[in-house]
């Protein structure tokens, strides 16, 4: 067991406020430790919400080379769609509150708070953007 009882508590309560399901696909990497702690995390989590759903796979995420995954790769989908939050690597320490709350707001349908002008510039993109957000205490 990776999460003791109190950290389960606490997830519990924080998704008591998932409205819709969600899945998280998880892309293994065969051989890997991380793939298995991740997955070992995954199967506890779900236990702890009817709304999370987990789909294991063995192959590489869409967009990814087998090259490009050093380890376990979840992708959070909601209503069939992928929502465009992939996690790489397990979500451990500071990472892990805003690993949680990312999977409620998924499942509450909530909209990214962007400014108007953030959305304008996004949306008048004509070519590809690699987006990548980096979780840290610093």
């Amino acid at each position: 067991m990776l999460l003791n009882a109190e950290i389960q508590e606490s997830v519990k309560q924080a998704w008591a406020g998932m409205t819709e399901p969600v899945t998280v696909k998880l892309f293994l990497k065969s051989g890997e430790e991380s793939s298995q702690t991740m997955q070992e995390l995954w199967n506890e989590l779900s236990t702890l919400s009817p709304m999370l759903a987990i789909e294991e796979s063995t192959q590489s995420p869409s967009g990814m080379t087998p090259q490009e995954m050093e380890g376990a790769v979840s992708e959070i989908w909601r209503g069939g769609q992928f929502t465009g939050v992939r996690y790489l690597g397990i979500p451990s320490g500071h990472e892990f509150g805003p690993f949680i709350e990312t999977l409620l707001e998924v499942s509450q349908g909530a909209e990214p708070g962007l400014t108007a002008d953030a959305s304008t510039w996004l949306q008048a993109l004509k070519d590809p953007l690699h987006l990548q957000v980096f979780v840290t205490p610093t």
